[in-house]
């Protein structure tokens, strides 16, 4: 159990179908029992300076990734209201919603303060971006279908060239999302680790690698296509050129994550993907 939540944040994508609506519903249920300190369905607000101790934020994961972004160094627990499709990182369903903000509020919930990542771009020894990510940092091409050379380092050691269409670094929260997609592992939330994922490598021997949360990750561009890209929880997006070098390295930021009373991470797996089979 965790201490009532008093204050709140409500943020949401007002343009997504439904979203309007289930905020509507929303907003007299949080009221009864909390201060609705910000109500964002623009995404015009910020956020960073707000005192609240829940942030409900209403669409999905991608809605998700967004608020946190907006919220910054707020570090208020993000609770995820899954109007999307699968929706991995949300805690609740417009299903028994008013039930379970009420439940909410009076305190019943636990908190996952997972790992996130520091992104950078160097370009001729000077930084060009940076950016962190709760999912993943994804170097892809743009349109050309030519194979990107991509140098990895592990904590400056080399680990090989990848050539195919990119490589992903993922969080094991980021696990279930686009490093799944590519034929990455899934890897336990609650897991200290990073998931390094090659997507239609060249060389079939080139596998995913799980390494400790701590490594220091450097990806040097080769020469390759143009339209080579960073790209950072699906929201944020730098382009690459030959010699770049893109870093990851643990975060001193974690995200936290609003978890149900008797939420249960294998329960959500099958639910999500569909896995079925009994004795």
């Amino acid at each position: 159990m965790a201490p009532a939540a008093k204050r709140v944040i409500v943020i949401g994508d007002s343009r997504k179908p439904r979203v309007p609506a289930v905020v509507g519903r929303a907003l007299p249920i949080l009221r009864e029992a909390a201060e609705v300190v910000a109500v964002d369905l623009e995404a015009s607000q910020g956020l960073e300076s707000a005192a609240a101790d829940i942030a409900f934020v209403f669409g999905g994961d991608g809605a998700i990734l967004k608020a946190v972004r907006q919220l910054g160094r707020n570090h208020v627990p993000v609770c995820g209201v899954n109007l999307g499709k699968l929706g991995f990182l949300a805690t609740l369903t417009d299903h028994n919603l008013a039930e379970d903000l009420r439940a909410i509020l009076r305190g019943e919930f636990s908190v996952l303060s997972a790992l996130m990542l520091d992104c950078s771009v160097c370009r001729d020894g000077s930084l060009i971006h940076r950016s962190s990510a709760v999912n993943d940092a994804v170097i892809s091409r743009g349109a050309l279908s030519r194979i990107i050379p991509i140098d990895l380092r592990i904590d400056g050691d080399r680990v090989s060239t990848y050539n195919g269409d990119g490589l992903i670094i993922s969080t094991p929260l980021g696990s279930t999302a686009h490093s799944l997609s590519a034929g990455g592992p899934i890897v336990g939330p609650d897991v200290e680790a990073i998931i390094v994922t090659p997507i239609c490598p060249h060389t079939l021997s080139n596998r995913p690698l799980v390494i400790p949360a701590d490594s220091r990750v450097d990806m040097i561009i080769g020469d390759g296509p143009q339209g080579v890209a960073l790209t950072v929880d699906g929201q944020v997006y730098q382009e690459v050129c030959r010699g770049d070098v893109i870093t990851a390295t643990r975060s001193d930021e974690q995200f936290r994550l609003v978890r149900c009373a008797g939420h249960n991470y294998y329960r959500t797996l099958r639910e999500k993907l569909g896995w079925s089979g009994s004795f």
